[in-house]
């Protein structure tokens, strides 16, 4: 009988970007709603139960990674994917940026990093019509993520200090500097 596992994709090994769309993958790690935090585990290929978020808290979108980078944290890039339905853990999204919340997080020693958010679309979820090509980011929702980031981690003993919003074109920028070299 052959015991060994079978395989399971590197999903951490996937590029940042989609070679036939141009657009920006996405692994979803969290789904919007859960109030349990799931974190990918590479070379394991599975996912785990990181944290689990008190009592009423859940995440306000589904959350993951864009393979392929690595910021400042030693972690691939966030990505909350901004749509009201729930989408399952693993599943592999081609998306379209928007915007990101720059921010800073101190964690329970005092060391400083950027832990920027990007924020997208799937590039499934509505046709662009000619006046509106990306949708625009509300006001209150960049509040209520930053909101939530900030009680999050304060919860789990760190400082998440948001430095300021950028557009699209920011979010590439900082995703481009946060490519991987092969």
């Amino acid at each position: 009988m052959d015991r060994t596992a079978p395989h399971t994709p590197a999903l951490d090994r996937l590029p940042a970007f989609d070679p036939g769309s141009g657009l920006v993958n996405t692994v979803l790690e969290t789904p919007k709603g859960c109030s349990g935090k799931l974190k990918y585990e590479p070379g394991q290929g599975i996912f785990t139960l990181s944290y689990l978020l008190p009592p009423g808290q859940v995440f306000p979108h589904n959350f993951g990674f864009i393979p392929g980078t690595e910021g400042q944290d030693g972690d691939p890039l966030d990505l909350l994917l901004v749509l009201d339905t729930p989408l399952p853990t693993g599943l592999l999204v081609k998306t379209r940026l928007l915007g990101v919340i720059m921010a800073e997080q101190t964690d329970h020693r005092g060391k400083t990093v950027r832990n920027d958010r990007l924020l997208g679309v799937p590039d499934q979820a509505r046709e662009p019509v000619a006046d509106d090509p990306v949708p625009v980011l509300s006001r209150q929702l960049l509040e209520d993520v930053e909101a939530f980031f900030i009680d999050y981690n304060r919860r789990r003993g760190r400082h998440f200090r948001p430095v300021g919003v950028g557009d699209a074109d920011e979010a590439h920028a900082i995703l481009t500097a946060a490519l991987v070299k092969a």
